[in-house]
């Protein structure tokens, strides 16, 4: 009789080692991410884009459910929301809603010192300034930030075709572009990132759709400073009983070419775009601009009452 006993073991034997000669799977590399440039965090800062919202949870129609939905609507064409993910059928009714709500919303931590840094420049005492209540930054809708750029390149086209004597460099490439401050008032309490809507605040309009033509000149001061004695030192005392507070803006102006003379520059004036302060102390680095469109919020400071 022939026994069987070496053949099963090798067989056993081989079966235990073949994990061995079957080939492993290949490690990731993990690539390290580029570092992000301080212009990049600024330029990211200053944007009016909002985080993207969490994606939905997986939808449990069946395949054959969703092919249905796509034949009976083969044109559908929605328009998502940034912030809250609600969808529009049409570009007019996201604009709507985001004219009215996810106006302004908080700043995270790193971003709140820089812009907190940008306040507290200018103080002439750093010891009484102010305490910062909240800050909150502005989502422009896609309208107003588009208006913004066209006045830009409408100044920078002009600046091009001057002749070389009144020729401006600086609004050749950038439309001359500062950074300054604008003080108003407001008296709902921004509670939501919804506009108010109320007649007598005025932060809430120029939020919702920008400051007014109306104006005689849209004033924009150097520091926070300047903006905020700008305003009478006791209007919070005065105007109590409306609960009227004052707000500092953060703003980017496109100041183009400056006059030094209020007699050459006026809203009529083809060739100045804002003038220049003549005033003493804190109002002699004023620049008054004349076009609405020149002037981007883009954030809130509020602050406690004080007296200076």
């Amino acid at each position: 009789m022939v026994s069987i006993r070496p053949t099963f073991l090798s067989l056993f034997f081989l079966l235990l080692h073949l994990p061995c000669f079957t080939p492993s799977p290949r490690r990731r590399s993990r690539s390290t991410a580029p570092k992000t440039s301080f212009f990049s965090f600024f330029k990211r800062l200053f944007s009016n884009s909002n985080p993207p919202p969490p994606p939905p949870p997986p939808s449990r129609r069946s395949p054959s459910s969703s092919t249905r939905s796509l034949r009976l609507s083969p044109t559908l064409d929605i328009h998502p929301c940034s912030a809250c993910g609600e969808v529009f059928q049409s570009p007019p009714l996201l604009e709507r809603h985001r004219s009215t709500h996810h106006l302004v919303s908080e700043l995270a931590a790193d971003d709140e010192n820089i812009v907190r840094i940008i306040f507290n420049t200018g103080w002439p005492n750093p010891a009484r300034t102010p305490n910062i209540e909240r800050i909150l930054k502005i989502h422009n809708t896609p309208a107003i930030t588009s208006r913004f750029e066209e006045y830009r390149e409408r100044v920078k086209s002009r600046a091009a075709a001057a002749p070389p004597p009144r020729r401006d460099e600086r609004c050749v490439a950038d439309g001359n572009e500062l950074l300054r401050f604008h003080c108003t008032t407001f008296v709902c309490g921004l509670d939501s990132g919804d506009e108010c809507g109320r007649l007598y605040c005025s932060l809430c309009g120029i939020i919702r759709s920008g400051f007014s033509p109306k104006m005689d000149g849209i004033s924009t001061l150097p520091t926070s400073y300047a903006a905020h004695v700008s305003m009478p030192a006791d209007m919070e005392a005065e105007f109590e009983f409306m609960n009227v507070r004052r707000a500092v803006l953060v703003c980017r102006v496109i100041a183009g070419r400056v006059g030094c003379d209020p007699w050459e520059a006026d809203k009529e004036d083809p060739g100045f775009d804002s003038l220049a302060g003549r005033g003493e102390g804190d109002d002699e680095d004023e620049i008054l601009v004349f076009n609405p469109r020149a002037v981007l919020p883009c954030f809130v400071i509020v602050l406690n009452c004080f007296k200076p």
